[in-house]
């Protein structure tokens, strides 16, 4: 099945006039290198394409060819086709989905180490990467750097509408903790006109089963003191699983009751309350830093005078987890051409190119951040807020792809009602304990 998907895959591409093959070229002294990635389109007009149209200005023989994937099919057809021998040559990873589930599907691992090409390697502008850049130690493997990062986030902090919170009474101090912020979402859901339905919902909480729902939830499982293991620490075997301990179940329980009394019902996306508090319909969310950069396009004039943030809110017993992670590249170990695009991952992390992802996300090259700070306070606000908690990671296992999904689906399970909350979380239990099997 996965060679008749990966056949097919590569018709398409032919039929398109395109062949996305570590290391093609379109002529003998032209060097074509896929880049897997998942972005949305605004991405690719402000960012990606400026930065490797500059990059080929200074390499005219290689040519920089993105293959554009969902970041909903991102990292089953990056499993996939890995395992089909058909990955691209430079592969967008993120260190919040863990590297091992990837990594180790190749004897001898899926990227190559660049340990002899980050040493003493100084870019034009005058980037150290042995020293510039950070999170170089989130990216090793088997004590090796296997990529390189190249933006960063942060998550989460509470959004909040200014004009909404005033006009209905509510302090954004009421958002600090899980009770005060359920009787704050409680007066925030208003029929404003009288008509029997709800016009503004107090808080918004995606339930559709995608990969960025993943941190929506996980947050409210580590702050009640829960989560997949015990601090997301090793050894990850069946027997220190703890999905569906008092603490997940105490935590989805209060998301369950805030969901049937203060959130649009039905399949939602993160997008969907993302945009629904854009317009004005849903008053709190929870939202990351590369959040920002979507309400800054959606909200217009708000986004400067009616976008509020405050941390996000303590179980009362504990203080909030947070999380930061990267997308670091890093290049296949089927690259014909890896000098090249060791080149090209390097100019990512020059000072023009981080600039540019800024936008977005925060940069890993530390020689911006004053820039970062000028050009986009509202992100350095949120990344030197979120500082001061204590971050965490999802486990780096083999199994992770699975355990995202069975996180997904038992959460929506639950805050949908096709199952109550203790039965969603047992089921979870059960299904991580036979992917570790």
């Amino acid at each position: 099945m996965k060679k008749l998907v990966s056949i097919v895959g590569i018709i398409l591409l032919i039929c398109s006039g395109t062949v996305f093959a570590s290391g093609s070229s379109e002529k003998d002294d032209q060097i074509t290198l896929v880049w897997y990635q998942w972005f949305d389109a605004e991405t690719h007009e402000t960012e990606l394409k400026p930065i490797i149209e500059e990059f080929e200005k200074t390499h005219p023989n290689v040519h920089i060819e993105l293959a554009a994937i969902s970041s909903e099919t991102y990292w089953d057809r990056l499993a996939l086709d890995i395992a089909s021998n058909a990955e691209g040559d430079i592969i967008t990873l993120d260190t919040g989905a863990g590297l091992e589930g990837y990594y180790s599907q190749r004897k001898g691992g899926v990227f190559i180490p660049l340990d002899d090409y980050i040493k003493g390697y100084v870019l034009d502008d005058g980037t150290r990467l042995e020293e510039d850049i950070y999170m170089i130690d989130s990216v090793k493997k088997n004590g090796k750097i296997v990529a390189l990062p190249y933006i960063m986030f942060s998550a989460p902090m509470t959004a909040y509408r200014k004009s909404t919170l005033e006009k209905y009474g509510v302090d954004p101090s009421e958002l600090a903790t899980w009770d005060t912020y359920f009787e704050a979402a409680k007066k925030l859901t208003v029929d404003e006109n009288g008509d029997g339905a709800v016009d503004v919902y107090g808080w918004g909480h995606p339930t559709y089963v995608e990969t960025l729902s993943r941190w929506w939830h996980m947050h409210w499982l580590w702050t009640a003191g829960g989560g997949i293991f015990p601090n997301e620490e090793g050894p990850y075997t069946a027997d220190r699983l703890i999905f569906n301990c008092e603490e997940n179940v105490r935590a989805v329980e209060f998301l369950k009751k805030m969901f049937d009394s203060c959130a649009p019902d039905g399949l939602r996306t993160v997008t969907d309350i993302h945009a629904m508090f854009a317009n004005g319909s849903i008053a709190t969310c929870q939202m990351a830093v590369w959040t920002l950069a979507n309400f800054q396009a959606m909200m217009g004039d708000g986004y400067e005078t009616d976008l509020g943030m405050i941390p996000f809110p303590s179980d009362g017993d504990n203080e909030p987890v947070l999380v930061s992670w990267g997308n670091p590249l890093a290049i296949s170990s089927n690259c014909e051409h890896p000098d090249e695009a060791f080149e090209f991952i390097a100019f990512l992390h020059s000072k023009y190119a981080q600039k540019l992802a800024m936008r977005r996300a925060a940069p890993t090259n530390k020689l911006v951040y004053d820039d970062y700070a000028v050009d986009n306070p509202k992100q350095a606000e949120f990344i030197q807020t979120c500082q001061n908690f204590e971050m965490r990671i999802v486990p780096d296992i083999v199994q992770w792809n699975e355990f995202d999904h069975i996180v997904q689906q038992s959460i929506s399970d639950a805050l949908l009602g096709t199952k109550s909350v203790k039965d969603a979380l047992d089921w979870g239990q059960q299904e991580m304990a036979k992917a570790l099997q």
